[in-house]
C-alpha cells in the first residue's frame, strides 16, 4: 500500500515508474486524525494515521496480557481510530476473546470495529455482537 502522495500516480509523481498503474501498489491517502483534549483542555492528536504501535500491559504473574488490559487496549484503539472514534461500543474480554456490544449505524461500522479490535496484540478472537440500525 502506498501512502506517500509524492509517489502516487499522476503527472506530479516523483517516481518515473507509475507503481499504481502497473498494479504493483494501491494508493491509499492517510486517514483523518482523531483529535481530543488533554487534562488541561488543550487539543491533541490521538490517532488516525494508520498503523500504530499498540501496547498492552502485561500481567505480573505470567507476563501475558490480562483480560482487563486487553479490554482497555481495545477501547483505546476504538477511541483513537478515525473510523470508530464516534461509535459507542461496550468491550468485554474473557480469556483473550473480545466481545463487542452496542448499536452502530451500518454494517461498515460493525466491520470497522471488529477490524480495530482484532489488531490488538493478545486478542485471540473478536465476537462482534453489535446491533446494526440500518439493515
Amino acid at each position: 500500500m502506498l501512502r506517500d502522495v509524492t509517489h502516487a500516480a499522476g503527472p506530479s509523481s516523483s517516481d518515473p515508474e507509475d507503481l499504481v498503474e502497473s498494479g504493483n501498489l494501491v494508493y491509499s491517502p492517510p486517514e483523518d486524525p482523531v483529535v481530543g483534549t488533554d487534562a488541561h483542555g488543550r487539543a491533541q492528536v490521538l490517532g488516525g494515521f494508520g498503523e500504530t504501535d499498540i501496547t498492552v500491559e502485561r500481567s505480573a504473574m505470567d507476563d501475558r496480557p490480562g483480560d482487563e488490559a486487553l479490554a482497555d487496549a481495545v477501547r483505546r484503539e476504538l477511541r483513537e481510530d478515525a473510523a470508530t472514534s464516534e461509535l459507542t461500543i461496550v468491550v468485554a474480554v474473557r480469556q483473550g476473546v473480545a466481545h463487542l456490544r452496542g448499536r452502530v449505524a451500518d454494517l461498515e461500522d460493525a466491520e470497522n470495529a471488529e477490524a480495530v479490535a482484532a489488531r490488538v496484540p493478545g486478542v485471540r478472537e473478536v465476537v462482534e455482537e453489535l446491533e446494526v440500525s440500518n439493515v
